[in-house]
């Protein structure tokens, strides 16, 4: 009997620790999502914008206009982090110029709008990615 509630109890812990952990990779805690954002920006944002966001990426100097600091993003709205245009710019339904087109802004394929045929899954990773991203750059905001 002893023996039947300790294997219990263990199976008990064993299924709590995997429901944790699964929770985790469902539904991320802020830092998860702030951390996971970090290295998209890096992947995605950092050649043009540079690593610490303000603008300065090696790519920086090439370009016809200049990377804005991204640390400013709120100063430069009223003091609100202004989460929708940051999406907008992101996906390609805001209109940046240095962007290029909104049919294909170089990061479009990451997180821009999915297709009819692209997988749920897919799309729910693509959410992810840019809800981390702009989680990231609202983490990174300096007072004015």
């Amino acid at each position: 009997m002893v023996e039947m509630a300790c294997l219990l109890a263990l199976v008990l812990v064993a299924c709590a620790r995997e429901r944790n952990r699964v929770r985790e990779q469902i539904v991320p805690t802020r830092e998860q999502q702030i951390a996971e954002g970090h290295q998209a920006f890096l992947r995605a944002c950092a050649s043009c914008h540079g690593t610490d966001a303000r603008g300065d990426g090696p790519v920086a100097p090439t370009l016809k206009v200049p990377p804005p600091d991204l640390t400013r993003l709120a100063s430069r709205h009223g003091g609100d982090f202004p989460r929708d245009y940051v999406v907008g710019t992101v996906t390609g339904t805001e209109r940046i110029p240095a962007h290029g087109t909104s049919e294909m802004p170089v990061w479009r394929l990451t997180f821009g709008p999915t297709g009819s045929g692209a997988a749920a899954t897919a799309a729910l990773r693509r959410r992810r990615w840019l809800d981390g991203l702009v989680d990231y750059l609202e983490s990174i905001q300096e007072a004015s």
